[in-house]
């Protein structure tokens, strides 16, 4: 006669049949509480990686405050940038505008020029 060799199980193989048996039909009190503890796991975890993880809602926040400053900035540049434009496009263009530069950034005067100066009130 051949002989019968019993298979060992496992520790976990073991519990997953007593969960298993414990889940069926006959004890319906215990599967209902190992839903509901379920989804409060899966709740806590949810609002867990909410406030401490990759995409918590404080750095969604952090992020978004600097979007508008950094759309802020670049609306301010490209103001500075039309301006330095407008002023570019006087300097090639318009000699009075030069002229007018000269005087009063720099101080210059034409040839046998006399400049006359009022200190007022």
């Amino acid at each position: 006669m051949t002989r019968r060799i019993r298979k060992s199980r496992s520790l976990i193989g073991s519990m997953a049949d007593g969960l298993r048996h414990r889940l069926s039909d006959h004890n319906s009190l215990f599967r209902q509480r190992v839903i509901r503890i379920g989804f409060w796991v899966i709740g806590l975890l949810f609002l867990y990686s909410l406030m401490f993880g990759t995409y918590r809602i404080p750095r969604i926040i952090q992020l978004e405050m600097e979007r508008k400053s950094l759309i802020d900035a670049n609306r301010h540049l490209t103001i500075d940038l039309i301006e330095d434009d407008r002023l570019r496009q006087l300097l090639i263009s318009n000699s009075e505008y030069i002229e007018n530069i000269a005087r009063t950034k720099y101080h210059m005067v034409r040839p046998n020029e006399t400049i006359y100066r009022y200190h007022g009130k």
